[in-house]
């Protein structure tokens, strides 16, 4: 919220705006980061009605203390297709406090329910619709960072807020499988140009290596690092469904569970590739006898002789 919700035009249609319009015009701003369209309104008072209650009705279903409010990937265009919003723009407002109004309605009744409010960073640190500082208080708001990896989780933390990592470079388990947009020319090539990005914007592939590897709090202070809570791989379901679910994520999830419980380096400090090998193999296999249909990330041979297929270096 307030951007990706076109699905709740089919319920509420006066709450929503660009509903269920063509996300890329011939002509004028694009109106959604991808297919389908469709934001909050912010300046519809009956937004906040309908959004209380789901908010309600969500808390009470799920204890947690914390509540994700998402504000990420606010498209311009989008709002912009509003009347309403159109004469708040032409009497001097800006998106920027359009988004405002939305914080400002919803982050305290959040907070007056006892939860901490988790944003993704957009909401500070997108460079076209971001809010300031001052109404993100940080001892209510997370923020989770998943663009320019650990630039942003340094920009998060040195601003004194607690951060989650989700960095699309490492931690996404969709990449690397193509782009879902039909009539793309991208792939009308004979070179193999997009053979680094699978023809997918995030790509390649996040390899369970590729997530093992990735240090949440590199680069940062000993006081920032205590502000980075910790990490979460993301699957985006464009191209995802249940044929597919337990091989995207398994055992690649394993992977960072074992980086950030238990670190990816020995008492040395070098890290443990080996190890963490032969431990996914025994663990994809209890997964795998459990009827989870996890991915192999060996052949067989090498999983029966353990070490056998490790490099030298």
């Amino acid at each position: 919220m307030a951007g990706h919700t076109g699905s709740w035009a089919l319920a509420y249609p006066e709450i929503v705006t660009c509903a269920n319009m063509f996300w890329w015009p011939a002509e004028g701003d694009i109106i959604a980061a991808e297919p389908g369209t469709g934001h909050l309104n912010p300046l519809n008072p009956k937004t906040y009605q309908v959004l209380k209650n789901v908010i309600r009705d969500t808390t009470t279903l799920f204890p947690e203390p914390f509540y994700h409010s998402g504000a990420d990937e606010i498209v311009p265009g989008c709002w912009k297709t509003d009347p309403t919003i159109q004469k708040y723009l032409s009497n001097g407002g800006t998106l920027s406090q359009v988004l405002e109004k939305f914080i400002n309605n919803t982050l305290p009744f959040i907070v007056s329910l006892n939860r901490t409010v988790v944003y993704w960073e957009d909401v500070l640190l997108s460079e076209t619709v971001h809010v300031p500082s001052t109404i993100l208080p940080k001892e209510h708001v997370v923020l989770q960072t998943w663009n320019n990896g650990h630039n942003n989780t340094k920009r998060i933390v040195s601003s004194g807020y607690r951060a989650i990592v989700s960095s699309s470079d490492f931690y996404y388990l969709d990449c690397g499988h193509g782009g879902f947009v039909g009539n793309n020319s991208i792939y009308d090539q004979q070179n193999g140009g997009d053979k680094d990005s699978g023809g997918s914007w995030c790509g390649p592939f996040k390899t369970w290596q590729t997530i093992y590897n990735y240090d949440i709090a590199y680069g940062l202070s000993e006081e920032e690092e205590k502000l980075v809570l910790g990490g979460e791989v993301a699957l985006w379901t464009e191209q995802a469904d249940s044929t597919v679910l337990d091989g995207r994520i398994w055992p690649r999830s394993s992977a960072l569970a074992e980086s950030l419980w238990s670190e990816n380096r020995d008492e040395k400090g070098m890290k443990r590739y080996a190890e963490a090998t032969d431990r996914l193999n025994e663990w994809r296999s209890r997964m795998v006898s459990r009827g989870i249909g996890a991915e192999p990330i060996q052949p067989l041979w090498s999983v029966r002789n353990p070490g056998m297929c490790n490099t030298v270096h």
